[in-house]
Order: structure tokens, then sequence, then C-alpha cells
């Protein structure tokens, strides 16, 4: 029986995890879990997730839920080895990243939530402070620069020389300053380094329920995030 992938196709680390089902070839059934209609919370849904949340796996009468650990366990279970490091030196800087990025990179799903997703899809008020919080925001995506892509001279995460599993946690939090127009000129250095992990049609495949939210035609992009949305 193949492996059984639960999903959320808006999800950051739903899209994290469908990146290396299919960049690994991974044989598995998909089921979405639609959050909009609280599915997570069904009965049936609590025996695979007691969290009730997404993404989650069955694989035969094993369950796991949790992005980073489902990452992990396909990489050891499918033999995926160029997704994670054999150095325990640098599977130890990979690992740094997947901490970091709980309390830094997930920020910007938070801001997004509370400044656009909420407005847009819940018609919530505009909170005050926008652009007071962004600067958060800018530090993180600054630090990101300077240490996990050594200043511009790494092409993935701590200089691996493919994708690992921390860059395709990674860009799915950053592909949410797409929602914002984000300026990429101001940021070269995480530019070039979107230009690198989104060569993969994988995960642009991964990503195509994320980009079809933005072919609304009233909604104002640049041309850099408009090659990827069109």
């Amino acid at each position: 029986m193949p492996l059984v992938f639960y999903y959320y196709p808006i999800s950051q680390p739903s899209r994290a995890v469908y990146s290396l089902l299919l960049l690994g070839k991974v044989e598995h059934t998909s089921k979405i879990i639609d959050i909009g209609k609280k599915e997570q919370n069904s009965e049936e849904y609590k025996k695979i997730n007691p969290a009730q949340a997404v993404p989650a796996i069955a694989d035969g009468d094993f369950t796991l839920f949790e992005s980073h650990a489902i990452l992990r366990y396909i990489v050891g279970e499918y033999n995926l080895k160029s997704f994670y490091p054999q150095d325990p030196q640098q599977a130890g800087l990979i690992e740094s990243y997947l901490d970091w990025h709980h309390t830094n990179t997930r920020k910007i799903s938070g801001y997004l939530m509370k400044f656009y997703y909420g407005p847009m899809l819940f018609k919530l008020a505009v909170p005050e402070g926008k652009d007071e919080e962004f600067k958060d925001i800018q530090q993180v995506i600054t630090f990101f620069e300077y240490v996990f892509l050594g200043q511009g001279k790494y092409k993935f995460i701590h200089n691996s020389n493919t994708v690992t599993i921390a860059d395709l946690s990674a860009i799915e939090e950053i592909l949410g300053l797409f929602t914002m127009n984000y300026d990429f000129d101001k940021s070269p250095i995480l530019k070039k380094y979107v230009e690198a992990v989104l060569a993969h049609p994988e995960i642009r495949q991964a990503n195509a329920p994320f980009f079809d939210l933005h072919k609304d035609p009233n909604l104002v992009l640049n041309d850099f995030i408009k090659q990827y949305i069109h």
C-alpha cells in the first residue's frame, strides 16, 4: 500500500512535504484535508493526527505528523539521501536551520495571516502596525541571507550541492513574500535563492495552487513574481 499524504494545498508545511514526494518520486496517495471546512477536526482525521493540523502521513499502520518529522522520515524510509546530508557536521547545519525556521522564517506566515489573508479571506479589519511589524520580517530575511546563504556565496542553505529538506521548508515561507508583492531586487541574494529553488519543476508543481491564488488581474505583482504566477 502506498504512503497516504494528508494535506491542504495552500499550507506551507504541506507544500514542503509534497515537494519532497514529487522530487523523490515517492509513490503515494494524496488526500486533501479542507481547513476551510474544518475537516481537520473530524474524528477520523484525529486518529491520523491528534494535533488536528496538516500535513500528516500514513505509511501502512504507521502515522506521523509535523512536517519536519515527516520530511526526515521520507528521506530515511525511501532512501532519498541527496535531500539530507550524510556527513554529521553538514547534517547538523541543516538541523540548525530547521530548528531556527519555527520561530523565525515562519513569522512570514503569521504576518501574512494578520495583514493579508485575514482581511482578504475572512473580511477581518487590517490592524495597525503593518509597516512596523514588517521590519521584523526584513530582519529575518537579512539573517537568512547572511548566515544560511553565506552572504550570497551559497546556492542552497549551508552550501549544500542540491536542495535539502531545509530548502524545501524555507522556500514555502519565502514564497509568502509573493503575496506582499515584495521587491526582490532589494534582496538580490534572496532573489537568486528563489530562482535556484524554483528551477525545480516539481517544486513549482507543488506550489501551483498557491500560485493560482495570485492570478487575480486586480492583484499588483512585479515582473519577477509574475514569471512564476502566469
